[in-house]
């Protein structure tokens, strides 16, 4: 990484190519980009967090020096811009030379996800009316009025696919960029050479002064008579924004377009009007005062709080791991040996993530760009950390005999969590999660002969399948025994459901593979699901709402509950019904 950063840093061969051959080098260092980002999220799930920093580190210093190759390129092409114009007209690129105009424009040619449009005006004439200027390889057509066009400049639009602001904002901000960041500036265009017998005299600009960022309103403008600019821009067929089928009613957003206000450190939205999103050719349009980094915004954590969650085995080493959120009824993931994928929902802007089987990273990684968060940011703890991350190791050694799910799916039937632990949702030294032994199918076939075969594992199967065991996970200080390691775990899960294990059961854990618990861990890790869960109570969509935004907030107030006896630490999910209980798994602390 670091001769790749010294060789851009030190490489200025490029501003004498054309904009085809930069969006083409810019291109390979945002796949580098990519990279750095799997190699960052599969560092946090393994908690290690100085490579972490140092992905993150690569990343910004990246994005710096490809803003910075596409600056010198862009100050070359308007330093030469009248041979440009001299070309011939023939060329695909380069549109009416004769009226003193330029067009360039450039996408990278394997993922389109650096463009680079440039529309230079060599000679200030009047007009009376507006001009519209469109780069139809891009996706992006720019209306401007005939107070812009009246003036010799240029107009540059850029797109990146990646958001190097919102991570800026105080407390990283509650929006975020959807499909990357979208530039729109007017440019100072340089005197024109002077041309006297055969020579040409050009003015070499100081370097600092080589590409010069003009403010709209111009100077001279009236800033209350001032037209807006009108752009429209067709997002990436990747990005998903606003579907109008497997999602929830009434959870689509309204488009909001944010531009980037670099005193605040934060997006805004004043001075952007008539924003309109077409679902049908997946573009977005808008009117903005403002010509700077502009950007789709859509909430941070509008897919974080999980409604609801389970987790079960499919067949032998693939677990189906499906999620309630608060956009989506229904996200379901296959997890297995190779890897993690997507499931559902089965969108055409997701049929890449639902072909074959990725790293974890990789997936939650790919399926956030693409307008589906799942994942939390990075030290924003409503549960402990390491208790998490324990409770997620005890999880990946009983999957494979049992399934999990969030301890509040029977909150409303059986009263379990809501009336068994109310402080447990609330507190960050507490997490509740249920478990149930699995029927496989040849346990359940209703064939008359296997019904009559081993009548005692019948009774298992019936005994096991039929009650849901609620698990409390707790951080107690009390019950240390003078451990150096206040996290060690001196109940594991797996021992406590031994008594109330079927042998088969017994046998598909033992068997589990190391491979399979490992895809598994760091899937919940990066998804956070015992921190992120939220029980789906009947209430009013404002009392709702406030739940799922607050719930951060609620981790910080004091747990005033008493803290259980150990042995309340796993009961059955009809345990009030019938008075028994199962054996204790705490996680003693000191």
């Amino acid at each position: 990484m670091n001769s790749f950063l010294n060789s851009w840093q030190l490489d200025t061969a490029t501003v004498e190519l054309d904009l085809p051959a930069v969006t083409a080098a810019c291109e390979s260092a945002t796949e580098v980009m990519e990279d750095l980002t799997f190699v960052a999220s599969n560092a946090s799930a393994t908690n290690d967090d100085p490579l972490r920093a140092q992905c993150t580190r690569f990343i910004s210093r990246l994005q710096e020096l490809v803003v910075k190759k596409v600056d010198l390129t862009t100050a070359h092409v308007l330093q030469y811009a009248d041979e440009y114009a001299d070309l011939s007209s023939t060329m695909s690129n380069n549109a009416n030379p004769s009226r003193g105009e330029v067009k360039l424009a450039s996408a990278s040619p394997n993922t389109g996800w650096v463009q680079l449009g440039l529309w230079v005006n060599l000679l200030a004439k009047g007009s009376s009316r507006n001009k519209r200027v469109e780069f139809p390889e891009l996706g992006v057509y720019v209306d401007l009025p005939k107070a812009v066009i009246t003036q010799s400049l240029a107009l540059r639009v850029t797109r990146w696919p990646f958001d190097a602001f919102s991570s800026l904002s105080q407390g990283g901000g509650s929006d975020i960029a959807l499909g990357g960041v979208f530039t729109l500036e007017l440019l100072a265009v340089p005197s024109p050479p002077k041309r006297a017998r055969g020579w040409i005299m050009r003015e070499v600009p100081d370097a600092r002064e080589q590409l010069k960022r003009l403010h709209y309103p111009l100077d001279g403008m009236v800033v209350s008579a001032a037209l807006p600019i009108k752009a429209s821009l067709t997002l990436p067929k990747d990005v998903l924004y606003a579907p109008t089928t497997c999602i929830r009613a009434g959870s689509a957003e309204l488009p909001r377009i944010g531009w980037w206000d670099a005193t605040r450190m934060r997006w805004e939205e004043e001075g952007v009007t008539d924003v309109v999103y077409r679902e049908e050719i997946n573009s977005v349009s808008f009117s903005t005062l403002r010509l700077t980094h502009l950007a789709l915004l859509v909430r941070r954590d509008r897919n974080y709080h999980k409604r609801s969650w389970r987790l079960c085995m499919d067949t032998n080493m693939r677990a189906r791991l499906t999620l309630n959120t608060a956009m989506f009824p229904r996200i379901q993931f296959e997890i297995t040996l190779q890897g993690a994928r997507l499931v559902e929902p089965a969108l055409p802007q997701l049929e890449a993530l639902r072909k074959e089987a990725m790293p974890p990273e990789e997936l939650l990684t790919r399926l956030a760009r693409a307008g589906v968060d799942l994942s939390t940011r990075h030290g924003f703890v409503p549960k402990l950390k390491m208790l998490e991350d324990r409770v997620v190791d005890e999880i990946a050694t009983v999957v494979a005999g049992f399934e999990i799910t969030d301890g509040h799916g029977d909150a409303l039937t059986n009263g379990t969590t809501a009336t068994r632990w109310p402080g447990a949702v609330g507190s960050c030294k507490q997490i509740v999660f249920s478990v149930k032994e699995m029927a496989w199918p040849y346990m359940m076939d209703e064939h008359e002969g296997n019904q009559q075969q081993a009548g005692e594992d019948e009774a298992i199967n019936v005994a096991t399948s039929a009650a849901s065991v609620l698990v409390l996970a707790e951080v107690d200080e009390e019950a240390s025994g003078g451990c150096e390691d206040i996290y060690d775990t001196h109940v594991h899960l797996r021992r406590a459901l031994d008594e109330i294990s079927s042998p088969d059961a017994r046998d598909r854990m033992d068997n589990s593979h190391v491979l399979f618990e490992l895809t598994l861990q760091k899937m919940l890790r990066l998804l956070r699901l015992l921190s992120y869960s939220q029980p789906s109570q009947d209430r009013g969509e404002d009392e709702e709402e406030t739940l799922t935004t607050s719930a951060a907030e609620s981790t910080t107030k004091p747990n005033g509950k008493a803290k259980e006896d150990p042995h309340d630490a796993v009961t059955s999910g009809h345990a009030a019904q019938e008075g028994g209980e199962a054996s204790a798994v705490p996680i003693e602390t000191s």
